[in-house]
């Protein structure tokens, strides 16, 4: 069954009002959350949300434990005169980022996730959310129970400061993620997130992390599919463009797929695999097949609700059950978000 987010709008409250939009969350913050926990979203759409400092308004309201630090792998940047809102991601609108619940490689990986349409797309750029609750049931048995057995290994390579590579592909460099200098501060923030550190030549750095992968929903005590294995493996991009491509049809669509299909080809007989910006095999450091790869890609597409933005929406997703990525697209797109502890 797909995620479909419960809808809320300007009908259900009788106004398109901020204010009173900001008053109906207050007085229904807990029926609302227990919506989002079985629908795994909640959108609100059409009401007059128009600049970011609304959206944190509303934000804090619904959670008034949000956070500013930031250790996933997606460039972003605080959006001026917020102090919890960031831009969703500063990759390249060609490139697509696959479903996954924020930050699921860290201990305590954010409870909610929020997002703020700014300024729609005209083309692609939806965002879709999948319950991983349901692709946790809908995986093939023996799959399962392997990648449950022997967990996995993540690895991400952070160049030097100063030394950014010409490389849409490339991770920024620690500092910005860190946001310091001070190699101490990285070690500390890396212990406290049971991540291992290795300083690199020219000062890059790669973390390592061991996981499950598969999380038991604190509050529904569910099953769920849990890491980022269709994000970080070196076979993952390639999978997604080639459904990406039949799903939007068209020249550029078709022409970014057969160049990832050449690339990762070209980067598994060329490349070390432990120096790729993303890694992820098994814990015992063996590769995970790519036709495993493609049999979760497979049943998430199978459960994808695809969102279309329209200015001033506002949607918060369960983030321990629901993932969201971004569909590549063109001109315009700006979408903001916000996290909890």
């Amino acid at each position: 069954m797909k995620t479909t987010p419960l809808i809320i709008t300007p009908t259900d409250i009788g106004s398109k009002d901020l204010a009173i939009l900001k008053d109906y969350i207050q007085n229904h913050l807990d029926e609302i959350l227990q919506k989002m926990l079985i629908n795994g979203a909640v959108l609100f759409r059409g009401f007059d949300i128009q600049q970011a400092i609304d959206f944190e308004n509303i934000a804090l309201i619904i959670d008034k434990d949000l956070k500013n630090d930031y250790l996933g792998t997606s460039p972003r940047n605080i959006i001026e005169g917020t102090q919890f809102v960031f831009s969703a991601s500063e990759l390249p609108p060609f490139y697509p980022i696959m479903q996954h619940c924020e930050m699921s490689f860290l201990p305590t990986a954010p409870r909610r996730i929020m997002f703020y349409c700014n300024v729609a797309p005209q083309f692609g750029g939806e965002t879709p959310i999948c319950d991983f609750r349901q692709v946790a049931k809908n995986l093939n048995s023996d799959i399962k129970k392997e990648l449950s057995q022997r967990r996995l290994k993540l690895i991400r390579n952070y160049c030097a400061p100063g030394r950014e590579k010409q490389n849409s592909f490339q991770l920024k460099p620690w500092v910005d993620m860190f946001q310091t200098r001070d190699k101490s501060i990285v070690e500390e923030k890396c212990a406290a997130n049971q991540i291992s550190v290795e300083w690199l030549k020219d000062d890059a750095l790669r973390l390592i992390s061991t996981h499950d992968a598969f999380k038991i929903h604190p509050i529904s005590k569910e099953e769920v599919w849990f890491n980022h294995i269709q994000v970080f493996h070196s076979a993952a991009a390639a999978i997604e463009y080639s459904k990406i491509a039949r799903y939007q049809n068209t020249f550029d669509a078709w022409k970014v797929n057969i160049y990832l299909q050449f690339l990762t080809l070209f980067k598994r007989f060329t490349e070390n695999p432990m120096e790729r910006a993303m890694h992820i095999t098994y814990a015992d450091d063996q590769e995970i097949p790519i036709d495993y790869v493609q049999h979760i890609q497979d049943i998430i597409w199978e459960n994808m609700y695809f969102l279309k933005w329209e200015k001033g929406d506002v949607i918060i997703l369960d983030n321990f059950s629901t993932a969201h990525g971004r569909m590549p697209y063109k001109g315009p797109r700006e979408i903001f978000v916000s996290w909890t502890s």
